[in-house]
């Protein structure tokens, strides 16, 4: 009974160990989805200054789809 107990506690430890690595994985996701959303926007309005430039139409210019 106390070696299950003290498998039990190692198990728990580990699994603290895990979610306090997964939560600072998330914390690191969720910067990161902020700073592309920022920098999507930054490039879109790079070409759209580009397009104003050349005076053609951004989607003549640029591909979106990617």
């Amino acid at each position: 009974m106390k070696e299950e107990i003290k498998e039990l506690k190692r198990e728990i430890k580990a699994l603290k160990q895990r979610i306090s690595g997964l939560e600072k994985d998330l914390d690191y996701q969720v910067e990161q989805n902020s700073t592309n959303g920022k920098m999507s926007n930054d490039i879109r309005d790079l070409q759209q200054a580009v397009a104003d430039l050349a005076k053609e139409p951004v989607g003549m210019m640029f591909d979106y789809r990617a």
